[in-house]
């Protein structure tokens, strides 16, 4: 998504993440750990040169919800100069971002907003994009800041597609969206139980013509998160499942993939006769379906390139993933690539449609 922040302005893009709520963008000065920004995701921003730039100050009501938000075990102030600072890490470590709270202009379309988010001056990232925009459920999340100014949101609700293929495009919609387009169906949409997010409860979960879940459960939509995690018992079965239907087309599990909660499976010739070199899948038909419902009768009928994907390290692997140490399942974004996903705060419902990118 792209963005327009400060005065002059300076369009950077950044990732939207469903799974988090604070916002933030790497900064000039970088004082420690600098990411390697692409050139497509714009320059680096410096509050110091954009004139409506300000800091968020210590004592302020702002600085202290993304501390009790993201449970900061210290106080998140720079005394010397009175500014509110923050850290995030995500997932496993995979990336985290330590800095200072400002508020600057941010330009959508013909409009302006005053929005409050994060400059970077301590980031670990290996994407592309300049930092990561939050939409999760807190008040200072990027789309509860902007639903506060009704003039410039009319309804709350946002909706994107993130494309199979990254070089084709996809998309972002903010407000109003087409309620007949959603052609896989709607479901409940509800804030998260134990994290400000938005959740999903998923009733079904059928592999290769198999129903392996009979309850409901929570499912966490997370736009930032590339797997799909289940609850141990119910991947336990998926494991199962599915690597029947793989062995009968000549491709075995492999046991590294299984120590990392992953599943993926190598050819017969690479099994056996490993060199250091796998062959990369390509006979996508072959492979078995999988379909997730949801309450209210909204499903994904997910195609192959949905489920599977070639790691040239570990073989042909699922999407799916286990993490017992969640308090609730994710729906992670592989699984929804193509698909057009709709999060109606406003008339809480989520919504599906089919080959939307």
């Amino acid at each position: 998504m792209a963005v327009s922040l400060g005065k002059p302005p300076v369009v950077n893009l950044v990732a939207i993440d469903t799974g988090s709520t604070l916002s933030w963008v790497q900064c000039q000065p970088c004082a420690v750990h600098c990411h390697t920004q692409s050139a497509k995701a714009g320059p680096i921003f410096d509050p110091g040169r954009s004139y409506t730039s300000r800091r968020v100050r210590c004592s302020s009501v702002k600085c202290g919800e993304p501390r009790y938000d993201l449970r900061l075990q210290q106080a998140n102030c720079m005394e010397k100069e009175d500014s509110c600072t923050y850290s995030v890490t995500y997932g496993n470590g995979w990336a985290y971002s330590v800095g200072k709270m400002v508020t600057d202009t941010l330009r959508i379309g013909d409009s302006f907003m005053d929005l409050m988010f994060g400059c970077s001056m301590d980031v670990k990232y290996s994407e592309f994009e300049a930092g990561i925009f939050g939409f999760g459920s807190s008040s200072f999340s990027f789309f509860e800041q902007l639903a506060g100014y009704p003039d410039i949101l009319s309804y709350k609700a946002f909706s994107y597609c993130l494309p199979t293929d990254e070089t084709k495009p996809g998309y972002m919609i903010l407000g109003r969206y087409d309620r007949a387009a959603m052609d896989g169906g709607y479901t409940p949409l509800f804030r998260s139980i134990n994290r400000p997010t938005y959740s999903l409860t998923m009733e079904m979960l059928i592999a290769n013509g198999q129903r392996l879940v009979t309850s409901s459960s929570e499912m966490i939509v997370d736009s930032g998160a590339q797997r799909t995690s289940l609850w141990p018992s119910t991947f336990a079965l998926l494991d199962k499942t599915i690597t029947q239907a793989m062995s009968s087309i000549g491709y075995h599990r492999t046991s590294r993939a299984r120590q990392e909660s992953y599943i993926c499976y190598l050819s017969e010739h690479d099994y056996s006769g490993w060199n250091g070199t796998i062959t990369p899948f390509s006979n996508w038909s072959a492979l078995p379906l999988l379909e997730i419902g949801f309450a209210g009768g909204a499903a994904l009928a997910l195609s192959p390139r949905n489920v599977f994907y070639n790691d040239p390290h570990r073989g042909l692997c699922m999407t799916f993933a286990q993490n017992p140490a969640l308090r609730s399942q994710i729906l992670g974004n592989r699984v929804t690539r193509s698909f057009g996903t709709t999060f109606d705060i406003q008339g809480k419902q989520f919504g599906f449609k089919y080959a939307a990118c």
